[in-house]
Order: structure tokens, then C-alpha cells, then sequence
């Protein structure tokens, strides 16, 4: 009923209405006579009565009582005038239903307009908030017409909302590369019930044929039977953006070709100045071998800086994805490349949680021990292993270090207090690849209690069972 109301409301004209009830009502008033006069016949043509009065009670609500008892009163006054030897209470009982119908009618109808002005409000406050809202909406039915489209929406793709309803979505806005794979998708979605679960990047074409990329996500729209009937989309322009990180991307990609160039270079003249100075060294005595041996520390401090800058690109570069590593076998590597100094390490196999940047870690512990170890320093790197970690230390017999220096030694540029202090990028870099394995790094006294008489550098890592394709 209330369909057909709303579309009466929606049809006709206040004018319209009215000659329609005149002209019901004259019907009446021809019925009346008719059957009363002519044909000698009772009620019966009242029954045509109560089309003006449910008429009038849709279109003006409490007013068709006016027209229940015009049309009731008719009833009466005509059998009173033609055939008052037939009047009877059911003529009464017809007029006093006239009114009752017109009243529920009424009523029904006034309940009716004001759930229908409630859902047009709530429909209207709706809309106001799609329309208010940065993003694109779309209701999509499942025959891929557009169904409802935000004033948002209509502004980014550049056409009126009118000119949007009713057209099919794929053809007019996705693009053709990408329209029949979208189309499957949606038809999957409206199938099953499920739209895709996680928010995604969807391309459209604006009036002017201008590309947008937007983050889209979507949901299935039901109906009263709970059968998909639609998608509701959202989509959120992220054109400047990806446009931006694309352009970022390229412009790293070319500063990363560079620098790959550059250290390349310098680690070549480096080797070369390197060799040119051991022969320099041995060539010379006193005083100038002296100068050479300086000369040899700077190039070599060249390389660690070099060293440490291209682990920092490759750290920042990666993402933490952690395996299983052979930390007994990173170890002796590490040692393998200090012939000439005093280390200690039982070998024991074990396997920890990290990944391909672990060497780092080693070296810069073991280099910085006999760096400011002095001559004759003794190196020990031992692990122990515990319930789900590793610890391992690496401890010398070197000065140690002053307690004001161990707070900050492992914070970015931070350098020791000799003068064979380094740039302070090692043991930062260091902590920072412990803390990327999920694990923590911390400096002691190699006696506790004594800082003069050596340090201990001591971390963990997680530890794991070593993998089945390393036992074969």
C-alpha cells in the first residue's frame, strides 16, 4: 500500500487529485440514483463507496471522514426519498462503516507518511554524509549499474549524478585493461556473499579520460531476503601519492646507482693505496715508515667508513625477514680474517634467528676489541646457549671502558675517549642490527667491578633448531 501511495504522491498533482475524488464522487451521486430510482435496488452499489473514501484517506488522511459521511449520509437520504419501505439498520450500520474504514485508513496512512518521512530523513542525513565525505561511494547493483553515487564521487569522475544512475559501471569508469578482470571479481563477490575482505588498489577513468588510482574497498549489499542484491564501494584518491612514491622510488633507485658507483670506485683506489703503502712500509725506516703507517691507518678508516655506510643502506633497505644462520659458522669466518690476533673461541654449533647482515655484527665486535684492545690484547668470543636464546661475548683483556662512556657508546657518532676512537657508526650499527633480530646488546666489565681491566660485549638472539637441509 504504501508503494502505490508513494507513487500517487509522487504523480499527481493537487489539482489532479481533486477532479479524480469529483468525479468518484459524482459516480456516487449516478449510483445512488440509479440503483434506488431505476432499478429499485438496494445498497449493493454502495460497495463502489469506499474507493472515494480510501482515495481521499491516502491523499488527505482525517478529511475522508468528511467524505465517509457525505457519502453516507447519500446512502440514507436515498433510501429515505426512493424507497423508504426498505430502509433498515444495515443502511445505518453501511454509513457508520464508512466512517470507520475512512478513520483506519487514516490512520494507517498518517503511520505510513510518517515512517516514510523518517526513512527520508534518515535517507537524506545519509546522503549528506556521503556527499560531505572525502571519499568516492557507490552503490553498484548486481547487473553492474550504478545505483546511487556521492556528490564526491561525481565531482572526481566529472559527470552529474543523473547522468551516472542507471549506467553500467565497468564500461563507463574501469578501464579497459583492467574491465574484465574487475567485472569477475564483482560477480565472484555477488555469487558468494563475500566481497574481498582487504582494502586494495583500484584504477578508474575520469569524462576527460584522465587515470585515478584509488584505495578500494567493498562490502555486499542485501536485500530484505538477504540475497545480494549490490556492492557498496568506497574508494579513497590516492593519485599524488603513488604517483609521489613512485617517483621517490625511481629517484633512490638512481642515488643508489650512484653511490653503488662511487663505493665501488673508492674501495678500488683504496685497495690500490693500501698496497702502495704495505710496500711503501716496508721499504722505509724510522721516521717516514712511521708517516706510512699512518698513511695506512687513514685509508683503512676510509674502508670501515665505506664498510659501514653500505650496511646501513642495505639495513634500511631490507626488511626484517629473519632465518635460520649457522652462528658457529659466522664466527670462525669472522675470526678467519684476523690471522695476527689473539682470539679464543671453543667452536660450538649453534643456530640462530637472523639474516645475511649477522657477519656485521661480529666483525665490528671483534675489530672493535683489537682496535682499543692496544698490543697484545686477548680476544675471547664464547656462546651459551639458553631455554629460546643465545648469548653471545666477546670479551678483551684491553683498558675497558670508563662508566661515564657506557651509556652512550652505542648512540649514533658517539666516540670513545682514545685516540684510536673510530667514527661511531660501528657498535650503533651494531645495536641496531641486534635490536632488528629481535634481540638486545649491552657492554660490561670484563671483571666486574674493575673497568680498567677489559670489556665484554654481550647479546642475544633468538634461538632455533638447525634447519633439516643444513643436516644433509
Amino acid at each position: 500500500m504504501s508503494e502505490v501511495r508513494g507513487h500517487v504522491m509522487r504523480t499527481l498533482t493537487e489539482q489532479q487529485r481533486m477532479i479524480i475524488l469529483v468525479a468518484l464522487l459524482a459516480i456516487s451521486v449516478f449510483l445512488t440514483y440509479y440503483f434506488h430510482a431505476v432499478l429499485m435496488l438496494g445498497t449493493v452499489f454502495s460497495h463502489f463507496f469506499y474507493v472515494p473514501i480510501i482515495l481521499t484517506a491516502l491523499w488527505w488522511e482525517k478529511r475522508s471522514v468528511l467524505v465517509a459521511l457525505l457519502l453516507g449520509g447519500l446512502v440514507i437520504a436515498s433510501s429515505l426519498f426512493y424507497r423508504p419501505d426498505i430502509l433498515t439498520l444495515n443502511d445505518y450500520g453501511r454509513a457508520l462503516m464508512f466512517i470507520i474504514i475512512a478513520l483506519v485508513v487514516a490512520y494507517l496512512s498518517e503511520q505510513l507518511k510518517k515512517q516514510e518521512q523518517e526513512v527520508e530523513r534518515e535517507r537524506d542525513l545519509i546522503r549528506h554524509y556521503l556527499d560531505v565525505a572525502g571519499s568516492l561511494f557507490v552503490v553498484i547493483n548486481a547487473d553492474h549499474t550504478i545505483r546511487l553515487i556521492n556528490h564526491y564521487g561525481c565531482e572526481l569522475l566529472g559527470y552529474r549524478e543523473e547522468e551516472l544512475v542507471g549506467m553500467n559501471w565497468f564500461t563507463t569508469v574501469v578501464p579497459e585493461a583492467s574491465r574484465e578482470a574487475r567485472q569477475q571479481i564483482f560477480d565472484a563477490a555477488i555469487d558468494s556473499g563475500t566481497a574481498h575482505p582487504m582494502p586494495r588498489e583500484n584504477r578508474i577513468i575520469t569524462r576527460n579520460g584522465e587515470e585515478v588510482i584509488l584505495t578500494w574497498q567493498d562490502a555486499v549489499l542485501t536485500g530484505d531476503d538477504g540475497k545480494p542484491i549490490g556492492i557498496v564501494g568506497s574508494g579513497s584518491d590516492v593519485t599524488d601519492r603513488i604517483r609521489a612514491e613512485e617517483e621517490l622510488r625511481a629517484t633512490h633507485e638512481e642515488a643508489n646507482l650512484y653511490i653503488d658507483i662511487m663505493t665501488h670506485d673508492i674501495n678500488n683506489a683504496n685497495t690500490v693505496a693500501l698496497g702502495y703503502a704495505d710496500l711503501l712500509a716496508e721499504m722505509l725506516e724510522g721516521k717516514e715508515r712511521q708517516m706510512v703507517s699512518k698513511l695506512r691507518t687513514g685509508i683503512s678508516q676510509s674502508i670501515e667508513i665505506i664498510q659501514n655506510v653500505s650496511t646501513i643502506r642495505r639495513l634500511h633497505s631490507q626488511e626484517t625477514a629473519t632465518k635460520p644462520i649457522d652462528l658457529d659458522a659466522v664466527i670462525r669466518a669472522r675470526i678467519a680474517h684476523h690471522p695476527d690476533a689473539t682470539i679464543i673461541y671453543e667452536e660450538r654449533p649453534t643456530w640462530a634467528m637472523a639474516d645475511d647482515l649477522l657477519p656485521e655484527v661480529i666483525t665490528n665486535l671483534i675489530s672493535n676489541s683489537i682496535k682499543f684492545g692496544g698490543p697484545g690484547v686477548e680476544v675471547r668470543v664464547s656462546v651459551e646457549e639458553r631455554d629460546q636464546e643465545v648469548e653471545v661475548s666477546v670479551e678483551d683483556t684491553g683498558p675497558g671502558i670508563p662508566n661515564t662512556v657506557k651509556p652512550l657508546l652505542f648512540t649514533r657518532f658517539v666516540r670513545g675517549t682514545n685516540n684510536r676512537s673510530g667514527k661511531g657508526l660501528g657498535l650503533y650499527i651494531t645495536k641496531m642490527l641486534i635490536e632488528r633480530y629481535g634481540g638486545r646488546i649491552r657492554v660490561e666489565d670484563r671483571v666486574p667491578g674493575h673497568p680498567g681491566e677489559g670489556a665484554a660485549f654481550r647479546f642475544t638472539l633468538q634461538r632455533c633448531d638447525r634447519p633439516a637441509t643444513a643436516r644433509s
